[in-house]
């Protein structure tokens, strides 16, 4: 706790989160205690918001839209290939992607790869860094949340997205909506692809074999049966294939197929002083890998799962919320490599809110786990929230979370580790927000210790397996700097972040693989009259690929930025235009070893809402 000391004398310090579009990313607003508005929220930490307009302006893959708008490290095997984040210095297993609220991590890996994510398919993405019992007991990093909102009275609309760029990618979005006073219905269809063979910045070669396409179709769809129920339904699918960039010229060339599905529905009703919502869903994960792509041989895994989550609020005062719930998942897989298995999951939630003034706020979240390995442990989380001043809000949280090992970590034929422990972690974090009439300084200064910590490990035959290694210590300050400005038709505003991150064996003293101690953003966005132009920066710090933290294994920090510009057209600026230069100072750069990005390329894009 020596660190977390230090970090809070910290606060002073400049450091933020940025956003590079004319709407600037912003914080989750504070709301005062109703059931439906604080239904699966907490109020002592902060949550980011990437809106619609955010999504259109950035890449269709949710790594590229949360590396230029978020702190999280990403780890990319090249553009569109693997991708898996460090969220807060943690591992990649760590992030819990959330949809409508169901979590969607593999059961296979325990994480997302975030470049099967297309963000067309959603219409607000939202960001929580640190701990939450209230998203599941693997959120240690923190939580993305995929949101496809339904609103009412809007009538027809329809919007298609259209994108063409070098390396032959493109993209195609359509969407179309209809909502009445007691009716709303969505319906989005995206596909993406690129031939993905850029020439590598400073070397004589360039990317082989990294060809890929993704076709994603979501549906949501909801009704307000009368004035005190509502029912939800919701749908995706995701079809992508991917062939895997090779390291080396004379490697052998591969390529990846998964298909996903997901299907939820939602009862909401309110009563008297009591919130009800129900959700069931049923998720499947589906994939196959040629290790020769030239082969009609592969190996393959599936895992189908049954989700269901309840949630009940009571409210005992205009001020005073209780809140209980029950989560059930059993998760059923089979593969190549592993037998038939299926576990049970269970878990029991009890919260309290209470608002003893208008600008103090204190909770309280207990979160009981069963199942049938790992015994019964107790999470927690608690904090405060307090308006000390007209311009200064303080925040506290303190939790504790778990994390079970996978199907892979345990079943792999040959690899897997049935005697593995699960993940235990403890953590704090104090946010410092200020905000003066159009700008907003968030600092938060966050300890975490990870015990158990499960990683690949080389045994003495070089192989790769799952084990139980030494506890983790994790220290940092994340902030998020947001300002605008309008001179007459002049539209101005600027954002930016600053992540310092130290994530160490406490054994060894060494930070993580793939941890960088520093992540820097930038954001400047500009408008007038039917133009607007923004840009968009990024400043990694460099990383260490081996764990004894040697000189000879790292990867350099580097430096990257967008430039956009666009025009809007039609009597209502429906229409618009535009066209970007990524990687605009031809950076030769890499998130992973041996996996360079590409330098600079243009892609230009068509949005008409109709």
């Amino acid at each position: 706790m020596k660190h977390l000391v230090t970090i809070f004398l910290l606060f002073g310090g400049f450091t933020g989160l940025l956003n590079a579009q004319t709407d600037p990313v912003t914080a989750l607003d504070d709301v005062y205690l109703t059931p439906f508005k604080i239904q699966d929220s907490a109020y002592t930490v902060t949550a980011t918001v990437l809106k619609d307009s955010v999504l259109k302006r950035n890449q269709a893959s949710l790594t590229n839209l949360l590396t230029f708008n978020t702190p999280i490290y990403f780890k990319e095997n090249g553009l569109g290939m693997v991708s898996s984040p460090s969220f807060r210095g943690t591992t990649a297993s760590q992030t819990a992607v959330l949809w409508n609220g169901i979590n969607i991590n593999s059961q296979t890996t325990g994480q997302t790869d975030f470049n099967t994510i297309n963000t067309r398919g959603y219409n607000k993405i939202e960001v929580k860094p640190g701990g939450s019992v209230v998203d599941g007991s693997g959120a240690i990093g923190g939580s993305i949340h995929l949101e496809n909102e339904l609103n009412y009275n809007k009538g027809f609309s329809n919007q298609l997205f259209m994108n063409y760029g070098e390396f032959n990618t493109y993209g195609v979005d359509y969407r179309t909506t209809y909502s009445s006073e007691n009716l709303s219905v969505m319906l989005g269809v995206a596909r993406n692809g690129s031939d993905n063979d850029y020439p590598f910045p400073e070397r004589e070669r360039k990317n082989v074999n990294g060809q890929y396409q993704n076709t994603n179709v979501a549906f949501a769809a909801g009704s307000k049966l009368n004035l005190k129920n509502k029912l939800n339904f919701y749908a995706n699918v995701y079809d992508g294939r991917r062939n895997f960039s090779v390291p080396t010229p004379n490697a052998l060339k591969t390529k990846y197929t998964d298909f996903n599905t997901r299907a939820l529905v939602e009862w909401e009703s309110i009563w008297g002083s009591f919130a009800s919502n129900l959700k069931v869903a049923s998720t499947t994960e589906e994939y196959n890998y040629f290790a020769n792509i030239d082969s009609d041989f592969f190996t393959f895994g599936t895992v189908e799962s049954v989700i269901a989550k309840y949630s009940l609020d009571y409210s005992i005062s205009k001020k005073m919320l209780l809140s209980a719930g029950g989560n059930f998942t059993r998760n059923s897989g089979e593969g190549s490599d592993i037998s038939s298995e299926t576990r049970n999951l269970a878990a029991a939630l009890l919260g309290f809110k209470h608002f003893i003034s208008k600008s103090f706020l204190y909770e309280i979240t207990l979160r009981q786990e069963t199942n049938e390995n790992y015994g019964n442990p107790l999470l927690y989380s608690a904090g405060i929230s307090a308006e000390v001043t007209d311009f200064y809000q303080l925040k506290l949280n303190t939790s504790k979370n778990f994390r079970i090992p996978t199907f892979n970590d345990l079943y792999w034929t040959g690899l897997g580790n049935p005697d593995l422990k699960p993940e235990t972690s403890y953590q704090g974090e104090v946010s410092n927000k200020f905000h003066i009439n159009n700008a907003s300084l968030l600092v938060t200064g966050y300890y975490n210790t990870v015990t158990d910590l499960l990683r690949y490990i080389p045994g003495n035959d070089g192989i790769f397996r799952p084990k139980n290694t030494n506890e983790v210590e994790i220290y940092g300050i994340e902030s998020v700097l947001s300002a605008n400005k309008d001179f007459g038709k002049h539209k101005l505003n600027a954002t930016a972040t600053y992540a310092y991150t130290v994530s160490e064996n406490k054994e060894t003293g060494n930070q993580l693989t793939y941890v960088p101690f520093h992540k820097f953003t930038a954001s400047v966005g500009y408008g007038v009259g039917n133009f607007s132009a923004y840009y968009q920066h990024l400043q990694n710090g460099k990383v260490y690929t081996s764990t004894d933290n040697s000189e000879e294994n790292i990867l350099n920090s580097y430096m990257t930025a967008n430039l956009g510009a666009e025009y809007s057209f039609g009597k209502r600026k429906r229409y618009m235009l535009g066209v970007q230069a990524l990687n605009l100072w031809n950076a030769a750069y890499q998130s992973a070893l041996n996996r360079p990005m590409p330098g600079r390329n243009f892609n230009f894009y068509i949005n008409l809402i109709f």
